[in-house]
């Protein structure tokens, strides 16, 4: 049986090298477009399309930190079935001032005997985030009574909901979009406040059966929809690996191809992948599976385009199992995307204190929904690995602002320089000239002298970090 612990003894040697990606550019000379920031959204260096280099620096991870209040979400309903989980999404409806959850639950008769409602949605909201309520919407009758919080959604079943708001450049007449499983395929849905929808006229998007949590994504820079499932088409085995099918109308869809694939130190199966976008990277809950033990935990991995994924050695997990003894002990599957809240990332996430392997009881309460947080945009940090400093330099970007912060914790200092395209110094932003930053927070400002930055210009920004570690830059 593969060994986790052995495959991250032997990525650690590696830990240092020049990142994936940074060797062969993520485009060629002729049609590189330089990366243009937007106001107030974090620039992340992980990868090719923005970062030519790094040195005596290394990427790690930053793990979720599991919330004290775990469970949050618990079978109150005998409607709830074996209890509820986060094969779903959780949002916050700023208009509403509500936090928002579509959560799955599960009915082992109806699995076991194939009929309809094996797999449901229900509705949940929150002020906090930490209490929720479930309210009786009356849309589907179960067992003979609408006193539920049932979604009327689905012909047969609802395998999964990812529920995104759509951004007004995607031009849609509804507010929510969801990506969903039912049968025969992949599924999308519409809807304006989140409980009553409407099922798209060309349904399914995708025939194929992907019995995992399918992800749809807005991509703002090719402005189309990414959905994320499983591969069509397998060398042998099962489909559990990650392909990729794209739209720019929710009508017309590319075939869906393989983009991750576990290799010779992965466990051969990756359960499914949620995909959400923060800043320049879309970001993958990789949801890494050991089928022997029936175990189930989570990587974070990235892409600047949805189709080229970076993982970083060795691997470590963002989001592991719980002990022995714990609610989430067996299996760990996180919502669609984080919520941010009050100067953090929350990932709702469903647990099991059951692994896959196991029956579940009919109507036994083993499943429940608990959060796990990192500061806001710390999902990876460029760490120091002693007390010499490290550096990292950009690739050519137009900056499109007149000030810059650093996402970072500083214990000795953080000093930056401003480089032509071709890595000659500017006049007036050497790192003698920069105000040196040191703290922790999540907003540093990064300032030269009182000198405007060149905004209208192409310029590199080379970091040189002691003793710290730098998670993202923003401009504004």
């Amino acid at each position: 049986m593969w060994n986790r612990r052995e495959f991250v003894r032997r990525g650690a040697a590696a830990s240092l090298a020049l990142p994936a990606g940074l060797q062969n550019a993520e485009a060629t000379t002729d049609s590189y477009q330089p990366f243009s920031t937007r106001p107030g959204e974090p620039v992340f260096l992980l990868e090719g399309s923005t970062l030519e280099d790094l040195w005596a620096l290394r990427r790690r991870v930053n793990p979720l930190v599991k919330s004290s209040r775990n469970p949050i979400i618990v079978r109150d309903r005998e409607w709830e079935g074996s209890g509820p989980y986060v094969y779903g999404s959780v949002l916050y409806d700023a208009r509403e001032k509500l936090f928002k959850c579509w959560y799955t639950v599960f009915h082992d008769h109806e699995y076991r005997n194939r009929l309809p409602g094996s797999y449901l949605v229900c509705y949940a909201t929150s002020k906090d985030g930490y209490t929720w309520r479930k309210p009786e919407l009356g849309l589907f009758e179960w067992k003979g009574s609408r006193k539920n919080n049932y979604l009327r959604l689905g012909r047969k079943y609802v395998g999964s909901i990812t529920v995104v708001e759509a951004p007004a450049e995607a031009r849609l007449p509804h507010r929510f979009v969801a990506c969903y499983l039912d049968v025969p395929g992949v599924c999308l849905a519409f809807s304006d406040d989140g409980v009553d929808w409407v099922e798209h006229k060309r349904n399914p998007i995708e025939p194929r059966h992907s019995d995992t949590h399918n992800s749809i994504v807005w991509d703002p820079a090719r402005k189309l929809w990414l959905v994320h499932l499983r591969v069509p088409v397998n060398a042998g085995g099962n489909n559990r690996r990650i392909a990729v099918m794209e739209s720019a109308d929710l009508e017309s869809w590319s075939r869906a191809e393989s983009v991750l694939v576990p290799d010779e130190e992965d466990f051969p199966e990756f359960y499914g992948m949620p995909v959400f976008r923060r800043g320049n990277l879309f970001f993958g809950l990789l949801q890494v599976y050991e089928r022997l033990a029936g175990r189930i935990e989570e990587e974070l991995v990235f892409s600047a385009d949805g189709y080229r994924w970076h993982r970083v050695p060795p691997r470590e997990l963002f989001l592991t199992r719980g002990q022995a003894g714990e609610w989430d002990r067996g299996m760990v599957l996180t919502a669609n995307s984080p919520v941010i809240a009050h100067g953090e990332m929350r990932f709702y996430y469903g647990g099991t204190s059951r692994d896959h392997n196991q029956p579940t009881p009919p109507d036994v309460p083993v499943f429940a929904v608990g959060m796990g947080s990192v500061p806001l945009d710390r999902l990876f940090g460029l760490h120091t690995s002693s007390k010499d400093p490290g550096f990292a330099v950009t690739r050519p970007i137009r900056l499109n602002g007149s000030a810059i912060e650093v996402n970072a914790t500083v214990r000795g200092e953080l000093r930056a320089a401003l480089l032509t395209p071709d890595g000659k110094k500017l006049p007036g932003f050497d790192y003698k000239d920069c105000t040196p930053v040191k703290g922790d927070d999540l907003r540093l400002p990064l300032a030269w002298k009182g000198r405007k930055l060149p905004a209208s210009e192409l310029v590199r920004l080379k970091f040189q970090i002691t003793d710290g570690a730098l998670y993202a830059f923003y401009v504004r």
